[in-house]
């Protein structure tokens, strides 16, 4: 399952390090011309001109022209598949797609053509963490990063091949960071590829994306949840954002599991190797990697909380004990986007206009309990 470069890097670190200590074990096209094209080149830059207030006209249909903003998050990112599939058995259409980080990876592979059983197939390929490291490229030494990412990417090409925007089925927009001007970056032509692998190296963790002489990161770290951007370059009738990142009330409600994976039993000999390598495992607990990612969280979930108010339906999937570099556990996460998407179904419905809303108001699933989302096992 080719899913996202960045968030699995956490298991490579104790895997790896675990290896070491066991003797070394190792290891496009453009962008439909109706949709506002590009200028010569194939980037843009969320500062450039023609983005502000260059809202594009889609081909008009019978059916509404509804927009689908799909947030980072990692494993957690794995929700948007089962979302994607309720959307899709209720035949709820989407015209456009905004995706950043694995919300780009998934909204990438949906905008490509791949229907939700495909989807779910390739999330079922991850099927253990052995799967995740034959996936990564460590960089020695680690001085720009801890992978590359590059075998994730030709993992994810596997699926897509060579594709461009142009070639997708559904127009896309892939949202970056620009570490040179330090802001948001919207790739909407040239190869697919290419953008979602620099939509998904998360700081620190994995090496910038250099492209045309430019270095980008993972678009979470300016714009973790594109609904602005959605609405402004396409002319749509409605937007559903689906956020998989915690919020102010999951973090309080959720406490310490709100960023742990699930529990699960270990051989002692593993338990023992964490053990001992924690003191040099920079993304352990309460370790410098650890404290770098929750400080660019803080920024990122208000960010995406603000975003959310310009939705016309949020879902949240999201449900205490999860992570994003759980990739093992897809079935959960799944599940979880079911479940969210089947609470929201009645304001969904909605939208198309084949049921009333049981509200006179659009907002997110409330927190009922710390599973929220999450089917029972």
């Amino acid at each position: 399952m080719p899913f996202k470069v960045t968030y699995i890097c956490a298991l490579w670190l104790n895997s790896s390090a675990a290896a070491s200590v066991k003797n070394s074990k190792k290891e496009v096209t453009y962008m439909n011309p109706n949709l506002n094209p590009s200028p010569p080149g194939w980037m843009r830059n969320a500062e450039d001109p023609g983005m502000a207030g260059g809202s594009t006209t889609l081909p008009r249909q019978d059916q509404p022209r509804i927009g689908l903003a799909l947030s980072g998050g990692g494993a957690r990112g794995l929700a948007h598949v089962g979302v994607l599939q309720v959307l899709e058995e209720n035949h709820i259409p989407i015209a456009a797609i905004a995706g950043t980080s694995m919300g780009a990876y998934v909204g990438a592979l949906h905008a490509a053509g791949f229907n939700t059983l495909d989807l779910e197939s390739l999330a079922r390929e991850i099927k253990d963490r052995r799967t995740l490291l034959r996936l990564l490229d460590p960089i020695f030494p680690p001085t720009t990063g801890l992978i590359r990412g590059n075998k994730i990417r030709g993992h994810l090409e596997r699926s897509l091949g060579a594709r461009t925007f142009a070639e997708l089925e559904k127009p896309l927009l892939v949202v970056a960071t620009d570490l040179d001007t330090m802001a948001a970056h919207v790739f909407d032509s040239g190869p697919v590829g290419v953008a979602v692998h620099a939509s998904a190296a998360i700081p620190g963790v994995c090496a910038p994306v250099h492209i045309e002489g430019r270095r980008f990161t993972d678009g979470g770290a300016a714009e973790p949840l594109p609904v602005t951007l959605l609405r402004e370059r396409f002319k749509l009738d409605a937007v559903i954002a689906v956020n998989v990142l915690p919020n102010t009330q999951d973090i309080l409600h959720c406490k310490d599991t709100a960023f742990v994976p699930p529990t699960t039993k270990k051989n002692p000999l593993l338990r023992f190797l964490n053990a001992m390598l924690r003191p040099i495992n920079l993304l352990a607990y309460g370790n410098v990697m650890d404290t770098f990612r929750r400080s660019l969280m803080c920024a990122q979930l208000g960010l995406a909380e603000k975003e959310c108010r310009y939705a016309d339906v949020v879902i949240h999937p999201f449900f205490c004990e999860s992570t994003w570099f759980d990739f093992e556990n897809f079935d959960r996460y799944i599940r979880a986007g079911r479940r969210a998407a089947e609470e929201a179904l009645p304001r969904l419905l909605a939208l198309t206009g084949k049921s009333t809303p049981n509200q006179e108001y659009n907002h997110e699933n409330p927190v009922h309990t710390p599973c929220v989302g999450l089917c029972a096992a």
